[in-house]
């Protein structure tokens, strides 16, 4: 009879022992389900990642989607070391495509030791000859390479979900000949898409250039830009504004060349929310549909 009490006993415990596993497991199975909204949109997957690292007064940003990676300019030469730590902090070894704007040292300065380093799959130049120290060391890097692309009429290219449309001078001629500007104002122009949201990267285009840009025959609406030049000011750059009509601007340089106040003044009455890499990196989150914007201090 003991022996029957004892067998009872224990099969009792082993029942209420798998109660409590199955019990645990619904929990862990529930939890799994709904917890896929509560994940920060910086580590859901499929979100598109834009960082304009603070590189001083000149130009770098990162887009990455998933395991797409693409650079828009590639800062100065001094700004490699950073450019370097965030690619291997993010296990970057392939760049799906590289845009370079124009052939200012600021923008092209890193961009022979990247090429040399990692693996840059597609390669998007302004198409004109330029005088900076840089451009010919970046020429006779791509010499023998493939895909690479001098773009001198309006291309797209997608990659899943990503859209990219690159926009060149559509008057070339009236901007070579200012010799002072010329570079800045061959800037390509880019625009970014991904699910609703849009991202316009301005180059550093002037005057005469966003004239051109505002009379081109193609949309410029766009919910984030990239300023041009730095956070320069022209008496344009209020059209190019209430045309583009973006929530957020970014402003890619430093104290050395701090944006003009009259710039600021003007994103400020706009109501434009306003972010300067002279106080850090700056990433933007965007999930198709929204998009957040933080700030790493410097």
């Amino acid at each position: 009879m003991k022996k029957n009490k004892s067998r009872s006993g224990l099969l009792l415990i082993l029942i209420i022992c798998l109660l409590i596993l199955l019990i645990g497991l619904a929990q862990f199975i529930a939890h799994g389900n709904s917890s896929t909204s509560d994940i920060p949109s910086e580590i859901a997957g499929g979100s598109l990642t834009i960082t304009n690292l603070n590189v001083g007064k000149a130009d770098c940003a990162v887009l990455q989607v998933d395991d797409i990676v693409g650079m828009i300019d590639t800062g100065t030469y001094d700004a490699y070391s950073t450019i370097d730590s965030f690619l291997k902090d993010n296990s970057i070894t392939e760049i799906d495509f590289l845009i370079l704007t124009h052939y200012d040292q600021d923008h092209i300065g890193s961009a022979v030791k990247i090429l040399s380093s990692v693996d840059v799959k597609n390669i998007y130049l302004a198409d004109y000859v330029s005088q900076k120290e840089y451009y010919a060391g970046l020429m006779d890097s791509i010499k023998t390479r493939e895909n690479v692309y001098f773009v001198n009429e309006n291309i797209s290219f997608d990659y899943n979900d990503l859209s990219v449309d690159i926009y060149p001078a559509s008057s070339p001629e009236a901007l070579l000949s200012d010799s002072q500007n010329m570079d800045n104002n061959m800037s390509l122009v880019s625009m970014i898409t991904f699910g609703t949201k849009k991202f316009l990267f301005a180059g550093d285009i002037e005057k005469d250039r966003i004239e051109q840009v505002i009379n081109d025959d193609y949309s410029l609406t766009a919910d984030w830009i990239k300023m041009p030049h730095h956070g320069g000011y022209t008496k344009n750059t209020a059209t190019l504004l209430s045309i583009v009509d973006p929530d957020f601007a970014i402003i890619s340089t430093s104290s050395e060349r701090p944006a003009e106040d009259k710039l600021i003044d003007l994103l400020s009455s706009l109501g434009i929310e306003t972010y300067d890499t002279t106080y850090g990196t700056i990433v933007t989150v965007c999930d198709k549909n929204s998009i957040k914007i933080t700030q790493k201090s410097n």
